[in-house]
């Protein structure tokens, strides 16, 4: 019984750690998130280390092109030091680079935003780089599953992703990132963001999610600067999946030429 006991024991060695593959779950994620067209009313609350709060609001469109791309709108409405201001992003999946660009209505004209620095800045003052906008190209990345647990009552797989080189790293602003995915829909739970010193420096958690069966859209989310105090709450309001025109998508409807 002993020889049975010890033979049983090897081979629970041999079990991998989770039961779900990085491939997998990242291809469970994708097809959650995946949403054709939506749009809505997108609410920023900046929260200092004091308590002191600030509100932006925009209007927020975003439509998948195809596997490989995805496009992003916000126009700005409050308050009004940035009124008229809009933000075009173009994401990609495969080799090609993000594009993005930022139409200033005090100077009436566009600037292309690069992503190549730290992040490209802060979105609107948040709590977000203009490079968490947008979506990294897996294949400049590093995945590994470390775990299953439990994180604020939720059941998750564990995931560790970085660049793969020192300069993607340092394009993306960050060393690594560790994200909790729900086990019952795969979706982003929660994601700790580490600079490039390997300092913990924020915490993204999604607190509220719109059921458009099959997929689901994140509704409530915060960003915490853990260095800093300051705090990003993001809702979205209001959301429709209505088809949204490809004109809305470029440069010429940005800067308001619609």
């Amino acid at each position: 019984m002993k020889k049975i006991s010890l033979l049983f024991l090897g081979l629970s060695l041999l079990v991998p750690l989770s039961a779900i593959t990085v491939d997998e779950l990242l291809y469970n994620f994708d097809r959650s998130l995946n949403v054709p067209s939506i749009q809505g009313e997108f609410h920023v609350t900046l929260i200092s280390q004091k308590g002191d709060e600030r509100e932006i609001k925009a209007r927020i469109y975003q439509k998948k092109v195809d596997d490989n791309q995805e496009n992003r709108l916000f126009l700005f409405d409050f308050p009004a030091t940035v009124r008229g201001t809009g933000l075009l992003l173009h994401s990609y999946f495969d080799e090609r680079d993000n594009s993005m660009w930022i139409y200033l209505p005090a100077v009436k004209r566009i600037k292309r935003i690069a992503l190549e620095s730290s992040g490209g800045g802060y979105f609107m003052g948040s709590d977000f780089t203009y490079r968490d906008l947008v979506s990294n190209d897996r294949k400049d990345m590093e995945f590994e599953i470390l775990e299953e647990t439990v994180m604020d009552g939720v059941d998750c797989y564990v995931i560790k992703s970085q660049g793969k080189t020192d300069l993607i790293r340092q394009d993306m602003g960050y060393s690594s990132t560790i994200s909790y995915h729900r086990k019952d829909n795969f979706m982003l739970h929660r994601r700790e963001f580490y600079d490039l010193s390997g300092d913990l420096e924020k915490i993204y958690r999604a607190e509220g999610f719109l059921d458009l069966s099959p997929a689901i859209y994140p509704t409530d989310i915060s960003m915490t600067n853990v260095q800093t105090g300051h705090k990003s709450v993001i809702k979205i309001l209001d959301a429709s999946t209505e088809e949204i025109p490809d004109r809305i998508f470029t440069t010429r409807y940005l800067e308001g030429k619609r």
